[in-house]
């Protein structure tokens, strides 16, 4: 018999052919395997799905949910709720699942899929599908057979929750609002509208029995959405999902929702990264491919707010030579308020400039002159709102009217807004006068006035109206025309867009969201949030990749100019503020440019993959090759390793390298700082350490050399390079140790650059470190005799900020100020202090100083005189008390202001 010889080639073939069956064979197992996951079982009162991960009830009479329970617990994470949906026909009529007169259903095992269908008194079909791990899915279709429009679609129906098994809730607000558990333990509600508030169609709540969110699988139509979470008024101690759908379906028409994901079991991180899978966001272009080349640039620039009215003896030459030419770090010239009328006036109509301001050729040559030097310069606008005065209502185009323009109410009626002394018509975005105009200006802005990008405000933080003018996008109704004009317009933009606030869905087309709910909530806008909210970067999970964050682009109660905005914008994923209307000089605007500039930028593009609280008032955001610990406690520091201690309120921010590293320190290296605040970054290459302190006290520092110096070189220079002078440096194996001063021979520090050095370092001349000074005023209790406005309270002298202020009633002198310490110290001296910019010219006060232990009786400590601010010394006065006295109490009285008819103060600071 011959033996059967089979060449290499054969055995090859026949090896991939068994390879092939034997993954054919392991994938139909596994299919057969994951459909026999799920079970459908039909009982006497209920439809039971089980899953090997959960299990849920449904009503077998009308299909509302009975209960949704994980896999082998007793206790249901939901209680369900008596109807599915429930649907509002005109203003008080109403039907829901549970008062269908017929109902039906179908399990379809291949699709594990079950329907319910309700054919009296509305046709409803309701598809839910089971095929994916953890996700529900449902979806809504039906056919408006009464006489009204429905105005709203509730599906689901408030799926209920036991509110003392709820550890905690996730809201989109930016960048995401995790409410406490005793939100829901104290029985309060709270919903708002998706787009507009709420950036994504997310909700989420984790419980003692596992996580459940709730979200929506768009497709092109946006649904209005309302979405929070309810108290349960008729069932005691539950809260449920706001989840309901804004309608206009008229009789006869058909509706479909949205796919309506229940995921089941896992945390925040989880359920966010599926929305933005299931909603095709990861697929959405880069910041990198939306910005190309430029996109290195952009990361690295904070922005600078540049409010031309605001500033005194304004033009664009002035703005110029005294701001934009004089910052040490570029930045995002964020122009407001150069159009003729000022701001909030003449919307759409931006160009040409006010010529107060110098005429369009200096307007011009400012642009270009700020772009030489490195910066972007992108201009506030608002094509969403036109000023009723506005050049362009006053001459339209035949055939176009107002009525048709602006957004109707049902009734017919304009919809206008006034703000302030402003007033202004909401904007048909489907109009084809808006798309036309609105490009017309955008081109004008971009390629005659030659900006570099565009903000709109109000685009992405306003709750969508209805519009009910007969001229909407095609295949939209009242309730989704709005949105999807602007969403539109916003999709065939060329040029980088940044927006108010944003929604998830304009993040493909756009480069910047400007807002978070901590400036709302800050000025009180949703107090019932408020309280609870601890801030959650949701968004920085969802959307950071493709858009870069920062705080409102005009509010002063979020710029970057105190160590805890900075903080929270670290840990948030935030981009960093500052208003030039304080002058160039304000310390704060260096500390965001190297920031921004050197760490910041190194991961402006990367998506937040976790946040964490490692302990008590901490907290830990990773990037992709980035991470940043937070100490939220403002009395304890926080070792975060032997080497590294945090401040009371300080951070933590390293790359996975160590290359980076920045923070607010108490130790470094190992070795404790001296008294008073350190903002730190140090930067590592091979051929040299930089280390920045453009915040804080002169202090010693310990830096690592790299491992293959011999020795090691420290010297000081400018921000802008310009060397000052070789420093002492002292070595100890494999670290270097010098003094960070800050100002050498009358020159600011930028930084302290390390490089290698073949010899020890022979610098001599010593700097002498400047003591910090501690303000024992700092936080505490300020009275005053009155006050202007609410505005320019006592308490703005002792927040540490110079640039807010006291004001009292005017023409009314004199008027006092009242400091009460802890207890009483010795005070050797008190400052006072004025706004340090020009805007405050110089002037002279007549005042006196008095001091008290018991708040009672008070002897002179400073004797009645004048004293005078001066803008080109800081507008500070320095009063030395000699001998120093013993008070807890320290009462300034202002007889006079040569400049003011009331008196004023920013600060008022004390020490031993």
């Amino acid at each position: 018999m011959k033996k059967l010889r089979l060449t290499r080639r054969w055995m090859m073939l026949i090896g991939a052919v068994c390879l092939v069956l034997a993954i054919g064979i392991a994938y139909l197992i596994g299919i057969r395997n994951e459909r026999s996951m799920v079970k459908f079982i039909e009982a006497e009162q209920q439809l039971i799905v089980k899953h090997d991960q959960y299990e849920i009830a449904f009503s077998r009479q009308n299909g509302g949910i009975a209960y949704v329970k994980q896999q082998g617990s007793e206790q249901p994470l939901s209680v369900g709720n008596a109807s599915l949906w429930h649907v509002l026909l005109g203003e008080t009529s109403s039907i829901q699942s549970a008062e269908a007169a017929s109902f039906s259903y179908k399990w379809k095992q291949a699709e594990r899929e079950l329907q319910l269908s309700y054919e009296d008194p509305l046709p409803v079909e309701i598809r839910i599908s089971f095929a994916e791990p953890q996700r529900i899915k449902l979806q809504a279709s039906l056919e408006n057979s009464s006489s009204e429009v429905i105005k709203s679609v509730r599906f689901p129906n408030e799926l209920k929750v036991d509110e003392e098994i709820v550890h905690d809730g996730m809201l989109p607000m930016l960048p995401g609002a995790k409410l406490k558990g005793a939100f829901f333990t104290e029985h309060n509600s709270f919903a708002d509208q998706y787009p507009g508030v709420m950036f994504a169609s997310y909700l989420a709540i984790d419980t003692k029995l596992g996580g459940m969110a709730m979200y929506d699988v768009h497709d092109e139509t946006i649904l209005m959405t309302e979405l929070g979470f309810k108290h349960q008024l008729q069932d005691p101690g539950k809260t449920s999902f706001v989840h309901n759908y804004k309608t206009w379906i008229e009789p006869g028409q058909k509706w479909k929702s949205a796919k309506v994901v229940v995921e089941l079991g896992g945390d925040y991180e989880q359920s966010i990264v599926s929305y933005r899978e299931q909603n095709g966001i990861d697929q959405y272009r880069s910041l990198a491919a939306k910005l190309g080349d430029h996109a290195e640039q952009y990361y690295e620039l904070p922005l600078y707010k540049t409010d031309i009215s605001a500033l005194k003896d304004a033009s664009w030459q002035h703005l110029s030579d005294n701001y934009v030419d004089k910052l040490n770090y570029s930045g995002m010239i964020h122009l407001v308020a150069f159009q003729q009328g000022g701001h909030d006036e003449n919307y759409p109509d931006f160009l040409p400039p006010d010529p107060q301001w110098g005429g369009e050729a200096a307007f011009t040559d400012f642009v270009k002159r700020a772009q030489a030097a490195g910066n972007i310069v992108v201009p506030y606008t608002n094509m969403s709102w036109w000023g009723i005065n506005a050049p362009t209502l006053k001459k339209l185009p035949d055939g176009v009217t107002l009525q048709e323009l602006m957004v109707n109410r049902e009734n017919g009626t304009i919809v206008q807004e006034d703000y302030g002394p402003h007033s202004g018509y909401v904007v048909n975005t489907g109009h084809p006068f808006f798309y036309e105009r609105t490009a017309e200006e955008h081109r004008k802005l971009i390629e005659e006035a030659g900006f570099d990008g565009i903000f709109e405000d109000q685009w992405g933080i306003r709750n969508s109206p209805y519009v009910f003018n007969p001229a909407i996008p095609e295949g939209t109704d009242p309730s989704t025309a709005y949105f999807a004009g602007l969403r539109r317009y916003v999709e065939q933009l060329k040029h980088p867009l940044y927006m108010e606030d944003g929604t998830d869905v304009l993040a493909d087309n756009s480069i910047g969201f400007m807002g978070s709910t901590y400036l709302w909530d800050v000025l009180g806008y949703r107090k019932n949030t408020a309280t609870y909210t601890e801030y959650y970067p949701l968004s920085g999970m969802l959307l950071r990749d493709k858009v870069m964050q920062y705080h409102h682009n005009l509010a002063g109660e979020t710029m970057t100019d105190n160590l805890d905005m900075l903080r929270w914008n670290a840990a948030m994923g935030y981009n960093l503020s500052v208003d030039l209307y304080h002058g160039v000089t304000n310390p704060w605007v260096d500390a965001a440019g190297v920031l921004q500039k050197h760490v910041l930028a190194r991961y402006a593009d990367e998506r937040v993959v976790s946040f964490q609280q490692p302990a008590p008032d901490v907290s830990e955001t990773k990037f992709e090759s980035y991470t940043v610990t937070a100490n939220w406690s403002k009395e304890q520091s926080y070792a975060l390793n032997e080497q590294v201690e945090l401040a009371p309120g300080g951070f933590h921010i390293s790359s996975a390298d160590d290359a980076v590293r920045a923070g607010h320190y108490t130790v470094y290296n190992g070795l404790e700082l001296d008294a008073g605040e350190h903002l730190l970054v140090e930067l590592r290459a091979a051929d040299q350490i930089r280390v920045y302190q453009p915040i804080g006290s002169d202090t010693s520092l310990k830096i690592k050399k790299q491992a293959d110096w011999a020795h090691t070189v420290a010297t000081a220079y400018e921000a802008n390079g310009r060397k000052i002078a070789e420093l002492v440096a002292s070595e100890a194996g494999d670290y270097v140790s010098f003094d960070y001063v800050s100002e050498i021979k009358g020159a600011k520090v930028g930084y302290v650059a390390l490089v290698r050095s073949d010899q020890p370092s022979e610098a001599a001349e010593h700097f002498a470190k400047r003591p910090a000074e501690v303000n024992a005023a700092l936080g505490k209790r300020a009275t005053a005799s009155s006050i202007t406005a609410d505005a320019f309270a006592a308490e703005l002298t002792v927040d540490g900020d110079p640039f807010t202020y006291w004001e009292s009633t005017a023409n009314r002198f004199p008027q006092s100020l009242t400091l009460e310490l802890d207890s009483a110290i010795k005070v050797r001296k008190v400052k006072l202090r004025l706004p340090p910019q020009d805007a405050w010219e110089a002037r002279t006060q007549e005042i006196e100083l008095l001091g008290s232990i018991d708040g009672t009786d008070y002897t002179t400590l400073y004797p009645r005189g004048s004293i005078t601010y001066d803008p080109a010394s800081g507008n500070e006065v320095e009063l030395i008390l000699e001998p120093a006295a013993e008070a807890k109490y320290i009462r300034l009285s202002i007889y006079a202001n040569s400049a003011w008819s009331a008196a004023q103060l920013s600060e008022f600071e004390v020490y031993e």
